[in-house]
């Protein structure tokens, strides 16, 4: 599993790759509540987690994100998922994630719903 972050204005965008499972879904964890944290306060988060690269995912996985969507609402932000490969949209669409996350086909439609809202 690897995390890189770039920002594309006030839009943190982490791009999540690998197999994200077991042990991995700790270090994910900690590794984005790093980079939620380098977010000053006093800014709302803007976060896409991109994730086209990741191969696979478990309920450990899926409690990442959920957990990483809850820190960046308590900061009154918006994170949005991006690029689910169709096994990862399968599993967010079966435990019925797609309520709670908005899901967007690429980089760019998220990037687009920021500006939107």
């Amino acid at each position: 599993m690897k995390i890189t972050s770039r920002k594309v204005g006030d839009i943190m965008i982490l791009d999540i790759s690998g197999r994200i499972v077991g042990d991995d879904s700790l270090n994910m964890r900690r590794e984005i509540a790093g980079w939620i944290a380098e977010i000053p306060d006093q800014q709302k988060p803007k976060v896409i987690l991109k994730l086209d690269g990741v191969s696979m995912m478990d309920s450990a996985g899926l409690g990442v994100l959920v957990s990483s969507y809850t820190s960046v609402q308590k900061r009154d932000g918006r994170l949005v998922l991006a690029g689910l490969g169709r096994g990862l949209q399968n599993l967010i669409a079966i435990t019925k994630l797609a309520r709670v996350f908005d899901v967007y086909e690429n980089e760019e439609e998220a990037i687009k719903s920021f500006e939107e809202k």
